[in-house]
């Protein structure tokens, strides 16, 4: 638990409720005990800390969340909780669905990969290569003061590419597209086999790309990768409204890579 975090939270809602006076400064002092206990939802005979996640917990639930039983006990649960009700909070909307079984399998426009049509609509591996231009400088992965504007991907695929990230760019802006390392290239057209197994990878067709593989690394699920976060919901949907299918979201691995072909 980052006890600065929670304090902060809790602070900003009681202040709201006109009922902590002091500064938001994330130290949960005796103002920020008083206030607590001024609510008369949490026991006066707890610890401060324990105060503090309690009333974390009541909070949580006003937002129709499920943090368990207000015990002053910061568990998955109440982590959980606290997540969405920051999201809830920031985007006054519900936290978007991610788990695989409800989400289902996503449609896509592009072909299965490794069937007779695949074959037939990209041809051979490393045939029909040309450049996708990016609208903003993108950032080498692993060298980071390497940039470049283009890179090399399938014929098929270059205008789809271009419209998600010309739209990427109309909807983070630069300045967020770099803090989100949206920037950074991990590699689109490579001839090789898929990490871990023995079929040729997508990116043998240059019709799958990876991006900031340092925070989405292949073994990582969604309770490690940066890009599983509420942050990348309309990165995804750009995506996904191009038909490009997300290993991350679909099969909670490779959060890095997306790709033209459906599973």
């Amino acid at each position: 638990m980052n006890t600065k975090e929670v304090a902060i939270f809790v602070q900003t809602w009681l202040q709201k409720q006109g009922l902590y006076k002091g500064r938001i400064d994330g130290i949960p002092g005796p103002m920020t005990q008083s206030a607590i206990d001024a609510t008369g939802q949490i026991p006066r005979n707890w610890s401060a800390r324990r105060k503090l996640v309690g009333m974390l917990q009541y909070i949580t639930l006003q937002y129709g969340q499920q943090p368990g039983p207000i015990d002053g006990y910061y568990g998955p649960n109440t982590q959980h909780a606290f997540e969405n009700t920051r999201f809830i909070i920031a985007q006054d909307s519900p936290p978007p669905i991610w788990r695989p079984e409800e989400l289902g399998l996503q449609e896509s426009k592009w072909p299965k990969q490794y069937t007779p049509a695949f074959e037939q609509f990209y041809g051979p591996k490393g045939s029909s290569l040309t450049y996708a231009e990016c609208p903003y400088e993108l950032k080498i992965a692993w060298n980071p003061n390497q940039k470049v504007w283009r890179f090399l991907c399938h014929e098929k695929v270059k205008s789809s590419i271009e419209k998600v990230m010309r739209a990427v760019l109309d909807h983070y802006g630069l300045e967020q597209v770099q803090e989100l390392r949206l920037d950074y290239f991990g590699g689109c057209y490579n001839d090789r086999s898929i990490r871990g197994g023995t079929l040729p990878s997508m990116h043998s067709w240059g019709i799958a790309i990876d991006f900031d593989p340092a925070n989405n690394q292949l073994r990582w699920g969604r309770d490690r990768a940066t890009f599983a976060r509420p942050a990348y919901q309309a990165w995804w949907e750009i995506w996904e409204a191009e038909g490009w299918v997300s290993l991350g979201r679909q099969r909670n691995f490779d959060w890095m890579h997306v790709q033209a072909a459906s599973l």
